[in-house]
């Protein structure tokens, strides 16, 4: 059952690759000031990117006034929409650069991450006071979907930078 579930992911993603690559981010004014911010924090960031991690969130609650609960959750889900775009260009890429062998695998890999998360950022919430519970559970998945986005960034880059370097280099363990 989860090889057809990867397998239908795996086709879902090579078969909107093409037009995902070639459709425009759809136009919302506070998504695009928000990619533009956490892309200078990147730019600016470049050796310690984790430290963007949270900047488009905890920026948003601290606007609110009074009860910001409801903001956390909100807030967190704001940022985590820039992320998530991130990591869908991520792994889009990944699956370019991989045989179709690895973009099973990889398929597969992202299918079960998805359900990690999922069940992580569940539980991380439920052992939370009740007027919590929402704003600690997005910030959970927030976390991971950034963590995972930079992770696969930091692949693709690293990859790129193994083809150019000549063969007589040793290994790198990938941290």
């Amino acid at each position: 059952m989860m090889m057809k579930s990867a397998s239908a992911l795996l086709f879902a993603l090579v078969a909107t690759a093409p037009a995902l690559a070639q459709t425009p981010p759809v136009p919302n004014p506070t998504l695009a000031v928000d990619r533009a911010q956490m892309a200078s924090c990147l730019r600016q960031s470049s050796t310690a990117t984790g430290a963007c991690v949270g900047l488009i969130a905890v920026t948003c609650v601290r606007a609110v006034t009074g009860d910001r609960r409801d903001a956390e959750t909100t807030c967190a889900r704001r940022e985590e929409a820039v992320w998530r775009e991130r990591l869908e260009l991520a792994s889009l890429a990944v699956m370019r650069a991989t045989d179709s062998g690895s973009r099973g695998q990889f398929a597969s890999l992202q299918l079960a991450w998805e359900g990690y998360v999922a069940q992580k950022c569940a539980f991380y919430g439920s052992t939370q006071p009740v007027a919590r519970a929402a704003g600690m559970q997005a910030g959970c998945e927030l976390r991971e979907v950034a963590n995972r986005s930079l992770e696969l960034e930091r692949a693709i880059t690293q990859r790129a930078a193994s083809q150019r370097r000549p063969s007589n280099n040793p290994p790198q363990i990938i941290r």
